[in-house]
């Protein structure tokens, strides 16, 4: 039997298998049958390489062509991707100014809630005040004296118009007292 060849094998290698194989059978046909089977075997053997050739290189370019595509769509995708996140930063940043610019007004309307809410406790409190004084009176600092109001003023009136009533006031002085009564009698 001839030897292999096998992939690696030079020209050489295989003029020393065909001579092994012509110097061991002996007969003309015979070596040229043997050649010529011989070589329908490599052509089959070549044939098949050149097969799974074809196959490894058809399948190396099926592999290209979807890695090419799958580059494709992945660069639109990330593409569109970036439209997003622009689109997300672009609106972030508007809500942001939004935000901070509600807190300026937020922060004016506080001020000016703390100041009106200063100014009605001052008008409460003068009011207050007013109206005590309309009651009782506004004492006089120099003499510690009460003028007005009016509690005194009606209850000024009040025993005036008893006084007209009855015909005589019980005012300071009006009757005697238990004493000058009694000392008038001794």
């Amino acid at each position: 039997r001839p030897a292999r060849l096998g992939p690696s094998a030079g020209p050489e290698s295989m003029a020393d298998a065909t001579m092994a194989a012509t110097a061991s059978t002996g007969s003309p046909e015979k070596d040229q049958k043997d050649s010529v089977k011989n070589a329908q075997s490599r052509a089959e053997h070549i044939g098949r390489k050149v097969k799974m050739l074809d196959q490894v290189t058809n399948g190396i370019q099926a592999r290209h062509r979807a890695a090419t595509d799958n580059l494709v769509r992945m660069r639109h995708e990330m593409e569109d991707k970036q439209k997003n996140i622009a689109f997300a930063t672009q609106a972030r940043d508007n809500l942001q100014a939004k935000v901070d610019e509600n807190k300026q007004k937020a922060k004016t309307l506080r001020i000016a809630l703390l100041k009106e809410e200063q100014r009605a406790a001052n008008l409460m409190k003068d009011l207050q005040e007013n109206l005590r004084t309309m009651y009782n009176g506004r004492e006089d600092s120099s003499t510690g004296l009460r003028e007005g109001g009016l509690r005194r003023v009606t209850k000024h009136l009040q025993s005036q118009e008893l006084a007209v009533h009855r015909g005589f006031h019980c005012g300071v002085g009006s009757t005697h007292s238990v004493r000058s009564l009694s000392a008038t009698r001794a």
